[in-house]
Order: C-alpha cells, then sequence, then structure tokens
C-alpha cells in the first residue's frame, strides 16, 4: 500500500541482499570521446611510447587500491584487483594494441578502442554467464587507461571526514576498484544502469555486505541529486521520495 503511494522506478536486478535508506550521489561517467587520427610515420614509435606510459600509471593506480584495503578483509576482493591487473599485461590487450599503433598509424586512444571491441565481441559470443560477463572487465581495464590518455580520469565522489548521512551512488557503472574506495568511505548502496548478476562489482558488493541493483536503466536520469531514496538490494527496486509509511515498513524491514 505505502509503495503505491510514491514514485517506484523500473526494476533493475538485485544483486546484493539488504535494505539502504540513503541520499543520492551521482557519479558521472559515461562513454569517452575517443578521437582517430592517422599518425605521421617518425610519430609512430612515441606513440607507442605514450600507451605504455599510461599502463604503467593505470597500474600504478590499482596496486595503489589495493594497497588501501583493509587488513582482515576476505582474499577475494584483493583478487578482483589483481585480475585488472592482469588484464592490463596480457598479449591480447598490449602486444594486440601496440600493432595496430605501428601497422595502422593511427592513435593510442583508437587502437584501445578497437581492441577493446573486438575483445568484447569475443566474450559476448561464450555460452558460459560468468565468462561472458568479463567482458565487464575488459571494458573497466580499458576505460582507465582510455582516461590517462585523454587526460580525463573520472574523479569519485567525495565525503568530508563528519559526513554522517548514508550515501547511495547511482553510476552508470562502478568497478571493482570503485567499490573498493567508496565502502571505506560508508557509503551506503549502489545502483548502476550496466551489468549483470555475475559481474566482479555484484559479487564484490555481496561480499562486502553493501545493499546494490545493476541494470536498473535511466537511473541517473531519473533520480535527482540528494534525494531520498530506499534500496532494496533483494527485490530490485529503488523506491524514491518515500512517504513515512514507506520509511516506517523499509526501516522494520531493515532491522529484520
Amino acid at each position: 500500500h505505502a509503495c503505491a503511494q510514491m514514485s517506484l522506478f523500473p526494476c533493475g536486478i538485485g544483486v546484493s541482499l539488504g535494505i539502504a535508506i540513503a541520499s543520492v550521489m551521482k557519479k558521472h561517467g559515461g562513454d569517452l570521446d575517443v578521437p582517430e587520427y592517422v599518425l605521421a610515420p617518425e610519430d609512430v614509435e612515441q606513440e607507442v611510447a605514450r600507451f605504455h606510459g599510461a599502463q604503467r600509471r593505470a597500474r600504478d593506480q590499482l596496486r595503489q587500491v589495493r594497497d588501501q584495503i583493509p587488513g582482515g578483509t576476505p582474499g577475494e576482493i584483493a583478487a578482483f584487483i589483481d585480475t585488472h591487473l592482469l588484464m592490463m599485461d596480457d598479449r591480447s590487450l598490449t602486444e594486440a594494441v601496440v600493432s595496430v599503433i605501428r601497422e595502422q598509424r593511427i592513435n593510442a586512444e583508437a587502437a584501445l578502442r578497437r581492441q577493446r571491441d573486438a575483445l568484447v565481441a569475443v566474450f559476448e559470443q561464450m555460452d558460459d554467464p560468468y565468462l561472458k560477463t568479463r567482458k565487464d572487465d575488459v571494458q573497466h581495464v580499458v576505460a582507465r587507461i582510455l582516461r590517462i590518455l585523454l587526460k580525463s580520469e573520472r574523479q569519485l565522489p567525495s565525503r568530508t571526514e563528519d559526513a554522517s548521512e548514508p550515501t547511495a551512488i547511482v553510476a552508470d557503472d562502478v568497478t571493482p576498484a570503485d567499490i573498493i574506495l567508496l565502502a571505506q568511505q560508508n557509503v551506503a548502496a549502489f545502483i548502476t544502469e550496466y551489468g549483470g548478476p555475475l559481474s566482479h562489482t555484484a559479487i564484490l558488493a555481496r561480499s562486502l555486505g553493501i545493499p546494490a541493483i545493476v541494470g536498473l536503466r535511466d537511473a541517473r536520469r531519473l533520480l535527482r541529486e540528494a534525494e531520498l531514496v530506499i534500496v532494496d538490494g533483494e527485490a530490485g527496486h529503488v523506491l524514491a521520495d518515500p512517504d513515512k509509511g514507506a520509511l516506517d515498513f523499509y526501516l522494520a524491514k531493515q532491522e529484520r
């Protein structure tokens, strides 16, 4: 009855149990605008070096995240970061991109985007649901390197030390590295427009006990910054601007 009195958004996929009552904080990401241009022959090796430099910086960023994981945290959490580190050094990514830069004489961003699309297409053809979802990891790894090449590295929302209001992060997608950093800021829930229940992001949210919903299309458009929402990670529901009846109902469910 209470649900009928408030705004109930289309269902996403609940991937981590629990109830969160929190204020929306949008994390802006979205598709990167990747230019493509032809290189002069004498600039090719310099472009290869630029790509390797971006790889090194991306690797350093992930290692810093791994170093921030608190002691006593389950081992699989660090393993998600290690998976992305391994992917960054995989020949199907590194050597293939360098070959495209050299053979087609195009810039590193464009070469990386082309190889990403080729790898994602391979994963999408797989029958195994878990392996198919690994395309998300390819996209996360490539996006990190692309942002460095484009000098548009994404900034996570920051919280002040005395911030006490629970926050629900709303984003197009959230990487495992994002979750590890945001979990240390006591984020109450995650809502993403993309992803599935077998993504590393979903598995990590479950491991950390943070309510999460994925695949909720148009969430960033429909939800307002700082709006109060109830996130039901079991049902896959987000209830916006709840009335007192709904709050009481979900506070009781949260306590149970």
